[in-house]
């Protein structure tokens, strides 16, 4: 009897360590160039899925999206480093590397100029791609007289997002009725902001998150790369830190303008894995989801609130097809959070773990351009049973909710979970959305 108890809790001991979510190592991070980019990480979709249950057939998806690959928000960069290269050009002061660079850049500036923040060809190609994966996965939910209802944030990029992937949902299904809007009515939960939970205070975490943050990014330095004598950056009030930035906001540009050829890498692995390290402390505190700071990220909970209500209808009505929401990385980061992703939490609470965080999550896995979340409803054709699963970037995912048939789970669990977890909210802490959320520059620039 002995020896079988041990037996057991030997196996039990395996399972739970089994169970535990593999860390990510810098050598892992070093093999994906684009996975370090955090926000800036091209799409890359994914057509593998467990199969159906026996019984079972695929009815209804709810979704959230961040728009397609887009332009860089602001030509800064551009601006700064143009002029100075040119200037050091004249006098004879850039290397042949950084006279190579200079070229690209006129021709980079000259492709982007006028085009801040707007959707690139393959931010609407990414979505255009994800639909034709949703539709050929699941064709039921997609036939003649189902219903596709899509909102977006009113950022052109998003709207634009919006449109191609229902485009090419209509063109492989012409008889959907498929909606679309962007107006006032649909913000509190494609893009909630202080209307849905109270505005946060300043916090001693976030600002020691940024200043780690910042310390990371001034050791990098390149200007002797670029030229000849790198005193002609201070020379011209210039710091090696920004110039740097700068060549590395052109960097983590060039992969969503494909159509140009381009590459501005002039920093070797330590260079960029440092940049890494710093875009996930940014991503963790940006986000507000650093133990101890305030809880902000709960305004995601207008977002799941929503799905859940819309959800529900689709259930009574027992009306398949689709609810789409086209937004920003910053509201799938928290939403990815509080539905308890796999690999979008347990984010570290300690400072000194802060520059590791690549340890427990990747912000390029999260939050790349054309990122996505989507809940995949599932009928039973015996009874009233519903099933779902969690995808992200159209990958299975954990969620911390019990089944006995993963990557499937009960909704009624699910639901049941989820509105649990929000009512936990203190009425002071979560404002109910009553009014479209105030414009806030800061929240929608991603």
């Amino acid at each position: 009897m002995k020896n079988k108890m041990r037996v057991s809790c030997l196996l039990i001991l395996l399972l739970a360590v089994a169970s535990l979510p593999a860390q990510t190592t810098r050598e892992e991070v070093l093999k994906d160039a684009n996975r370090m980019l955090a926000n800036y990480c091209p799409y890359e979709g994914s057509n593998h899925f467990t199969p159906v249950p026996e019984g079972y057939e695929p009815f209804y998806v709810t979704h959230y999206a961040r728009h397609g690959s887009r332009h860089l928000i602001s030509n800064h960069a551009y601006h700064q480093l143009i002029p100075l290269m040119e200037k050091a050009e004249k006098e004879n002061q850039l290397t042949k590397l950084g006279k190579t660079m200079l070229k690209r850049a006129r021709t980079a500036y000259a492709f982007a100029k006028g085009k801040s923040g707007q959707l690139t060809r393959l931010g609407g190609q990414q979505h255009e791609k994800t639909a034709n994966r949703l539709y050929n996965n699941y064709p039921l939910m997609f036939k003649e007289g189902n219903r596709v209802t899509a909102y977006s944030s009113p950022v052109d990029r998003s709207r634009l997002s919006m449109e191609h992937f229902c485009a090419e949902l209509q063109k492989l299904s012409p008889g959907l009725q498929i909606v679309q809007s962007c107006g006032d009515e649909c913000t509190y939960f494609v893009r909630p902001g202080r209307d849905s939970i109270a505005a946060p205070a300043k916090s001693s975490v976030r600002d020691q998150a940024e200043k780690m943050e910042d310390s990371l990014k001034a050791c990098v330095n390149i200007s002797a790369k670029i030229f000849k004598d790198p005193g002609f950056v201070t020379h011209n009030k210039k710091k090696h830190s920004s110039i740097a930035g700068y060549f590395y906001e052109l960097y983590k540009s060039m992969p969503h303008m494909p159509e140009l050829g381009l590459d501005f890498n002039v920093f070797d692995d330590d260079q960029l894995f440092t940049y890494f390290k710093a875009n996930n402390i940014n991503w963790m505190e940006r986000t507000y989801v650093i133990p101890g700071e305030p809880p902000f990220y709960k305004r995601a909970y207008a977002t799941l609130r929503n799905m859940i209500s819309l959800a529900d209808e689709a259930i009574r009505q027992n009306a398949g097809g689709a609810t789409l929401r086209f937004g920003h990385d910053t509201f799938l980061f928290p939403l990815a959070y509080v539905m308890g992703v796999d690999g979008c939490t347990g984010f570290p609470a300690q400072p000194s773990e802060w520059e590791d965080s690549y340890r427990y999550f990747v912000a390029g896995d999260i939050v790349p351009m054309a990122a996505n979340i989507q809940i995949i409803f599932f009928k039973s054709r015996k009874d009233n049973d519903i099933l779902v699963k969690v995808l992200l970037q159209e990958k299975e995912k954990h969620i911390p909710v019990k089944t006995d048939m993963w990557p499937y789970y009960h909704w009624d669990d699910v639901r049941a979970y989820y509105l649990d977890l929000m009512n936990n909210v203190s009425p002071i802490e979560y404002v109910k959305p009553h009014k479209a959320a105030k414009k806030d520059e800061n929240e929608i620039n991603t």
